[in-house]
């Protein structure tokens, strides 16, 4: 981990690369998909509800892998769990990831329905990122989070009522 920047209080620019690893990992999916040769895939089909939907949410999951990566905590290690906050954090981001896999797994088997993509493959996904920063104290990224979670299942679920 490298801290290049002060960009406010105890929050740095630097480079963290375990987070390059928690964000391919979570990524997994995506590229086992074409294995599936699936024979409807709606995740990747919808019609498009809202171009500014569409950019906000782009721009938002963008913002929160870069700060995933990017922005690291002054007094932070490269992975610690000393605290309780940092267990109970990293776990809930490790569920989150779980429960996105098994989502993936249920639609790669041909279960594709509506409330198994938002809360599995669509909800799950910020709230690692969530999770992940307050593990962190990664404030930007906790933040930058909420936001892609709030922007990200509102889009995807204009898109599938659709």
């Amino acid at each position: 981990m490298v801290k290049w920047i002060r960009l406010y209080k105890s929050q740095y620019l630097g480079f963290f690369a375990l987070g390059l690893l928690l964000f391919a990992v979570q990524e997994l999916p995506y590229g086992i998909m074409p294995l599936f040769h699936l024979s409807a895939n709606p995740i990747m089909e919808m019609t498009e509800a809202s171009p500014f939907l569409n950019i906000l949410e782009k721009v938002l999951g963008t913002l929160s892998i870069a700060a995933l990566i990017l922005v690291v905590e002054k007094k932070a290690r490269w992975f610690s769990l000393s605290s309780k906050k940092e267990l109970i954090f990293f776990i809930l981001a490790m569920v989150m990831l779980g429960i996105n896999f098994g989502g993936w797994a249920f639609y790669f088997n041909g279960y594709q329905s509506k409330a198994l993509m938002i809360v599995c493959l669509v909800a799950a996904v910020p709230l690692y990122y969530v999770f992940l920063g307050l593990w962190r104290k990664n404030y930007v990224l906790a933040i930058t989070g909420v936001l892609f979670f709030i922007v990200h299942v509102s889009h995807v679920s204009m898109n599938l009522l659709m």
